[in-house]
């Protein structure tokens, strides 16, 4: 049976005890009414609390969360950002840059949103005019599927100078 079922039930029950104690007994009243809903929520409680039944339906996160799926899914997410790396330039600003700009962001201390020319200041000194233009969030175009992305030099150009920092 429902939770949600058993939880209106007792409430319907207590509305129709509260109907006949009105008329009947007021004091009774209190008693008649806790009753089934101390049931239902011990009930709750109860299936709550109880874990030695086995579950029918587990979560597929439970099932494959071991240390090596998490390695495979890392690596297979690497592997997917490197290609976009060796797409078009809508790819990279898709994929690439909004990653690359919050790490330059996080690592940095600079808020874009806060000082535009100070991030603008701190990304050209730190990955120098040519490569900031393949960082800077305010550079994106994500329409242009016919200009080729950096590649993966850039990228580990990139990728190293922000762990540099």
């Amino acid at each position: 049976m429902n939770r949600t079922a058993i939880v209106v039930g007792a409430a319907l029950v207590v509305a129709l005890i509260e109907l006949v104690a009105v008329d009947r007994a007021r004091e009774a009243l209190l008693i008649a009414a806790a009753v089934p809903v101390a049931a239902a929520l011990g009930w709750l409680v109860w299936t709550l609390f109880d874990r030695g039944e086995p579950r029918e339906h587990q979560d597929v996160d439970e099932i494959e969360n071991g240390p090596a799926e998490m390695l495979r899914r890392w690596h297979a997410r690497a592997q997917m950002l490197a290609d976009r790396a060796d797409g078009t330039r809508a790819d990279w600003d898709r994929h690439l840059r909004p990653l690359l700009a919050k790490e330059f962001e996080l690592s940095s201390g600079q808020r874009v949103a806060k000082n535009r020319r100070a991030t603008e200041a701190a990304g050209i000194h730190l990955f120098g005019p040519e490569l900031w233009r393949w960082v800077d969030p305010a550079n994106s175009a994500l329409r242009d599927q016919t200009t080729r992305a950096p590649g993966r030099a850039a990228l580990d150009e990139i990728l190293s100078r922000l762990q540099r920092m």
